[in-house]
């Protein structure tokens, strides 16, 4: 895999794996590990009044059961309990089957003391069981050790610069809303993303390297708010990038996170379509050269 593909699958890993909540991360987790081991992780649902028997997955060959928990926000209390009353229904439920118990998380911070310290515990106590805690690094490297064509389907294709050539008004409705078709700009009259706002806001190469792909097509964003029957339709896009944007940067992500984060968000439940990738790059292309997302050079007003 080329290098600036292996970029571009670990910025979509980052913002699938650090901004994805509740039971959406529980189905991400679940789709990551059926393709890292098919034939042998079993995903389970809840069902009926016995719920998931407090297992949200199991790897046959190992006999573990995972418990998975990404909360919107996370806090000491209620994680302390969560631990304790899944691995004892766990327990309860699993018996012989259970060999391995393995609690999953995203909180990019890692966990609190007490928290690493009870999970130690339980270790100490049930030295028959392999009792392990996965957090985002565990989660990306799992990703990103997938082949290539399950990265692709799980993540869609990396938009090339072809991509952003041929791209319309349609790939753009799914992000956006639909028309058709408008002759591409060439790539060399496009002017270089703004140096003051990469370097204040410390994003990476890379992503300055997609936003310039991106900036290509702003026009087409551009003429469909102008176009849009509602005249406020732009600001209120503007607003809710505005407000994910605040909200991962309230969490403590990296701008390069920041900007996975936003990715994903835009992105939607489509996979696989490498239009609406490059849709999505041009979109947030327009927003962060207008200060809609993340911050503007100092000296400038938001």
């Amino acid at each position: 895999m080329r290098d600036i593909e292996l970029e571009w699958f670990g910025l979509k890993v980052q913002g699938a794996v650090l901004t994805k909540r509740g039971t959406a991360f529980q189905d991400f987790f679940a789709d990551i590990m059926e393709a890292a081991h098919p034939g042998d992780f079993e995903r389970v649902r809840a069902y009926g009044k016995k719920g998931d028997l407090k297992c949200d997955g199991f790897l046959r060959s190992l006999g573990t059961v995972f418990q998975v928990y990404a909360p919107r926000q996370m806090k000491e209390a209620a994680l302390l309990k969560k631990i304790s009353v899944d691995f004892d229904g766990a327990k309860t439920h699993w018996k012989a089957e259970m060999r391995g118990w393995t609690f999953v998380h995203n909180d990019p911070e890692g966990l609190p003391a007490d928290v690493v310290k009870t999970m130690e515990a339980l270790q100490k106590n049930h030295d028959s069981l392999v009792i392990e805690t996965w957090g985002c690094d565990r989660l990306q490297t799992i990703c990103l050790d997938l082949p290539r064509p399950k990265l692709v389907l799980t993540f869609g294709r990396p938009p090339a610069r072809r991509d952003f050539e041929q791209l319309t008004f349609a790939p753009i409705a799914k992000v956006l809303t639909a028309i058709h078709g408008q002759a591409p700009q060439s790539l060399d009259t496009i002017e270089p993303v703004s140096a003051q706002k990469l370097e204040a806001n410390a994003l990476s190469v890379t992503v300055a390297d997609y936003l310039r792909l991106g900036r290509q097509r702003e026009h087409l964003v551009q003429q469909y708010f102008e176009k849009h029957p509602n005249p406020s339709f732009g600001d209120e896009v503007a607003k809710v990038f505005r407000d994910e944007y605040l909200r991962f940067k309230a969490d403590g992500l990296s701008p390069d996170e920041i900007f996975a984060g936003l990715q994903d968000f835009a992105g939607g439940t489509t996979r696989g379509n490498v239009e609406h990738e490059a849709a999505v790059l041009a979109v947030m292309s327009y927003l962060f050269e207008r200060c809609d997302i993340f911050e503007p050079p100092a000296g400038t007003a938001p």
